[in-house]
């Protein structure tokens, strides 16, 4: 059964959305997928098409999954089974703990593209900027495209990955709804 709002395939770029969100951090997505699921046509401009923003590329998660790594390897976890000298590996370098970080960086951002395609959310790639309360300019590769806001002006997605993404994405949705 196709619930109201769900697309099945992904979306393509078209000149007028609903809803543009500018920017992919924490927030964005949530309120973009929201907006789709109630039926409104949706989209995501970010630029270099680094989905997931600040907290996935160069913060939260490349920074705990280095913290993650070197107690993996190290093998403090499991020393109080197999004892206080177990490590994983003798020679931890540099790059074993920068290949894992771009490994979980990669599968992070491959899950955020995967919901918003089953959810319908058009991805721009390029620079947006607002010009007026129903307006977005996309400078990218290909040149400057616009873009329309039928229901609410653009919103930044640059709010915290806790209940304040949360509720930010809640009120997009109280918004456009």
């Amino acid at each position: 059964m196709k619930r109201e709002g769900y697309h099945s395939t992904p979306a393509m770029p078209e000149a007028e959305y609903d809803l543009v969100v500018i920017g992919s951090g924490p927030a964005g997505p949530k309120g973009a997928i929201c907006a789709s699921k109630l039926g409104k046509k949706a989209a995501i401009v970010d630029k270099k098409m680094a989905i997931g923003g600040v907290c996935v590329h160069t913060g939260t998660i490349p920074s705990k999954t280095l913290r993650e790594a070197i107690l993996y390897f190290s093998g403090f976890r499991q020393r109080l089974f197999y004892g206080r000298n177990y490590m994983l590996k003798d020679n931890v370098t540099m790059q074993d703990l920068l290949f894992r970080a771009q490994a979980v960086r990669s599968r992070e951002v491959d899950v955020i593209n995967a919901q918003l395609r089953r959810n319908g959310v058009a991805t721009l790639d390029g620079a947006a900027r607002q010009v007026d309360a129903n307006t977005v300019e996309v400078q990218s590769a290909n040149g400057k495209e616009t873009y329309n806001n039928r229901a609410c002006s653009s919103l930044s997605s640059t709010a915290r990955a806790d209940s304040a993404s949360s509720l930010f994405a809640l009120l997009i949705c109280a918004e456009i709804g």
